[in-house]
């Protein structure tokens, strides 16, 4: 597919950041440039590897958000330095792109398709559906960046060239510059992109292969736009009750519906995705292993996911790892009594404490027990072996990270009998799933004590609990995860529809409550950390306890302390700053932010709250 020639990576800093300005105007008023790119060449351009196209979008996500939500703990045991401890001065950020990727790709080439790409085309009547859809893709991401940052040069923003504005000010997640509520607006650019979609004619061209999220099906963009509606609303379940239900009334009365199988899911479809290469990804799965949380979770109710996105341990046979497989050998010969020996381990399933005070207990030893044994010649020695286990990083990698000079072989399943083409894997960024809006019409339904949608909280909650374990099972396969697809695997172990069935019938699954919502909606998100933070702030669920055991069908968070100090979760990122001829406008809008006491008294202090974030 060919590249995109007015798409300049960086060019928001041009403005906000480096004061380079000169570039930016070309990008505007080179005749090149201008209405020679057709429009769905320019939509591809513009939403290339969407939020995933870094290497740091998939490393920053591991040592962040899916540390926070005990998806993973550090190979070494849990840190505190990811934490808040509000005793001393540290204030860390979790990494998110959306500020970077908004300025600097997506925000930046949907507006230039959509004000200049798309207007000066000689068929331009012919793109308003690609307009649309670039439209409702902007605000998406618009808003994913106000939903951390809290406020960002978006009304002025990227109109340097077109208006002359080099210091944009800055809107607030609450209210725009003009003084309007700023998530109504995004509301109303969904409603009427979504509006002029169903107005679409045979006569509209068509996005086509150029869509790599819908295959430029319009009737799901209208589903997406419907549903990102509801998602944006109950954000504001505290902040604006009123209008959280009036969109979620007047959303599932639209003759568009929402997202309603697994088919319509909001996926984007990698195509030449940045890890083909995976020289560095043994961050994924040298550094990190699952946490006790997650596995305590799967494997208390016989969940069919847990091997889907878990890996066994090393104390036993078939681990599809013959380097873990000889070390286990060794520990059977000298250890004839290790399933008692070492009982903690032998079920083959075990995370670690992603609590900092618990590092030096048996969950937080480390990622690999280290034993002692006398060998048949008298000579003493130790052996290593795999107690901790891995989460399946083929989720997030291709092969799960096969190329490496630093990869253990011991970290990884056998390359010989588990390598699949690259050209093979599909890799893929999901961003709203119907397993997701189950979940989210589940709650709505449980507050509102009536159905809604057609369904009642109890079906929507065990239509998502089917539907994310079929969609996991598909994404393994896509992904080449053996257990999902490999006959040959030494824990080939495929969800099936008998396995869905048999969980559904435990009589924790029977019920629904709100703990017992978000503990599924948690696990369903694993591949969207992102937005399980989101929820977790929205709804404070899961809760932590001393020991993450679940009770009820309900998950638990390990409770964190450092020195018996306790820990906080960062709660929003940290506004970055421009450079100094727009200091003056980035200074007002942090005061303008610190005006709400939830906010905390300075832009570093992260345990502080987004206007949304309601205690």
């Amino acid at each position: 597919m060919k590249k995109i020639k007015y798409i300049t990576l960086g060019v928001v800093f041009l403005f906000l950041f480096s004061g380079c300005l000169d570039d930016y105007k070309e990008l505007n008023t080179n005749p090149e440039l201008l209405g020679t790119v057709d429009p769905r060449n320019a939509f591809t351009g513009a939403t290339e590897n969407w939020n995933n196209a870094k290497r740091h979008h998939l490393t920053g996500k591991y040592s962040g958000v899916m540390q926070l939500m005990q998806y993973i703990v550090g190979s070494g045991g849990a840190s505190a330095d990811i934490y808040i401890n509000p005793t001393g001065t540290s204030r860390p950020s979790p990494y998110t792109p959306y500020y970077s990727d908004y300025f600097e790709q997506i925000g930046l080439r949907l507006r230039y398709l959509v004000n200049t790409v798309i207007p000066l085309n000689p068929e331009k009547e012919r793109y308003q559906d690609v307009a649309a859809i670039a439209n409702i893709l902007e605000t998406y991401e618009a808003w994913l960046m106000f939903d951390v940052y809290g406020a960002a040069p978006y009304s002025e923003g990227l109109k340097l060239a077109s208006d002359g504005i080099a210091t944009p000010r800055y809107d607030l997640y609450q209210k725009d510059i003009n003084g309007k509520e700023l998530y109504k607006v995004f509301d109303e650019k969904v409603k009427d992109n979504v509006a002029l979609l169903q107005k679409t004619s045979e006569n509209q061209y068509n996005l086509g292969r150029n869509d790599f999220f819908y295959g430029g099906n319009v009737a799901k963009w209208v589903k997406f736009g419907n549903t990102l509606r509801i998602k944006m609303a109950q954000r504001l379940e505290k902040a604006d009750n009123t209008f959280y239900n009036s969109v979620i009334t007047e959303v599932l009365s639209h003759p568009g519906g929402i997202i309603s199988s697994l088919d319509e899911s909001a996926i984007y479809h990698h195509a030449n995705e940045h890890n083909n290469n995976t020289d560095d990804m043994q961050t994924l799965t040298n550094d990190y292993v699952a946490s006790r949380a997650l596995v305590n979770y799967l494997k208390k109710y016989d969940d069919p996911r847990l091997p889907i996105l878990v890996r066994r341990n090393g104390f036993g046979y078939g681990n599809n790892n013959k380097g873990n497989d000889d070390i286990f050998a060794t520990l059977e010969k000298y250890y004839p009594n290790y399933k008692t020996e070492f009982a903690q381990w032998t079920d083959r399933y075990t995370g670690m404490a992603a609590n900092p005070d618990s590092t030096n207990s048996l969950w937080s030893t480390n990622a690999y027990l280290t034993i002692a044994y006398v060998d048949d010649k008298g000579v003493n020695q130790t052996m290593t072996v795999r107690n901790n286990s891995q989460i399946e990083s083929r989720f997030y990698v291709k092969n799960g990270g096969k190329v490496s000079n630093t990869l253990g072989v011991r970290d990884k399943e056998d390359q010989d009998l588990y390598d699949v083409s690259q050209d093979e894997i599909s890799l893929f960024t999901p961003l709203i799933t119907y397993p997701e809006v189950c979940f989210m019409m589940a709650e709505i339904s449980l507050k509102k004590g009536s159905a809604v949608g057609g369904k009642n909280a109890l079906n929507w909650f065990r239509d998502g609990i089917r539907s994310s374990m079929e969609q996991y099972q598909s994404w393994a396969e896509a992904m080449a995860v053996p257990s999902a697809m490999n006959k040959n695997s030494d824990n080939y172990n495929p969800i099936s529809v008998e396995k869905i069935d048999a969980y559904l019938s435990r009589p924790e699954f029977q019920s629904v409550t709100m703990a017992k919502i978000a503990s599924q909606q948690w696990v369903n998100l694993f591949m969207r950390p992102e937005e399980a933070w989101a929820f977790w702030k929205r709804t404070g669920l899961p809760t932590f306890k001393a020991q993450p055991e679940p009770e009820e069908g309900v998950a638990y968070f390990e409770e964190l302390k450092s020195g018996g100090d306790q820990l906080l979760i960062p709660r929003r990122n940290v506004l970055p700053t421009p450079n100094t001829a727009n200091v003056e406008n980035f200074n007002a809008a942090v005061e303008a932010l610190k005006s709400d006491p939830n906010y905390g008294s300075a832009v570093d202090k992260t345990e502080g709250r987004i206007w949304w974030d309601k205690p």
